[in-house]
């Protein structure tokens, strides 16, 4: 029984990733094709988050299975600033709310330098990137809903995921759940101005 659910531990990790990989495809093609317009600050902000994520959660976890959902998540995220810059995308001023998921980064960074705890620097984290979710909801109407729903999905998976590899660590679910709810408002927001 125990090889049974290695093995399918092991299959939804690579479909978890795979789906946000997809996600991100789509989302870059878009921009690419001008089909919308990433904001350039918010994705440089989240690029910078993600590594500070997936480090951290990684540590916090010690199970790579749980971790490569934000790797990949973080690796493509500075992929998407890339694309965002490529496309001639410009830096808008940052907002209040950028402001603070940047000061929330650096205060998770101090957090895991000083207390050498890299759960308390992802939950700070988890918090930095629900701020900078903010600008990307008031913006919505501009998004496509279709990456955002696909995103929705890895991250349904990716809670399922932790449930399924489960050592009692609650923590492990603050990243999949919250941000499940950050994508899903992108998504049904998105939706709504079609």
């Amino acid at each position: 029984k125990r090889r049974w659910l290695l093995e399918i531990a092991l299959i939804l990790t690579l479909v978890t990733s795979s789906v946000q990989i997809v996600g991100f495809v789509i989302y870059d093609v878009q921009a690419f094709r001008k089909m919308l317009n990433p904001n350039v600050a918010s994705w440089a902000i989240w690029a910078g988050i993600t590594v500070l994520n997936f480090t951290s959660y990684s540590s916090m976890s010690g199970d790579w299975m749980k971790s490569l959902l934000p790797t990949v998540s973080s690796a493509f995220c500075i992929l998407t600033f890339v694309v965002a810059i490529a496309k001639g995308g410009k830096f808008s001023k940052l907002d209040k709310f950028d402001k603070s998921a940047l000061a929330l980064g650096a205060i998770a960074a101090l957090t895991w330098f000083f207390l050498k705890s890299a759960t308390y620097a992802n939950l700070i984290v988890q918090a930095a990137m629900l701020v900078g979710f903010v600008p990307t909801w008031r913006a919505a109407k501009k998004e496509r809903a279709l990456p955002w729903f696909i995103w929705t999905s890895a991250y349904v998976l990716g809670t399922i995921l932790v449930v399924l590899r489960w050592t009692g660590q609650w923590q492990d679910l603050v990243y999949p759940v919250g941000l499940f709810f950050a994508h899903l408002a992108v998504a049904l927001m998105a939706q709504a101005r079609t």
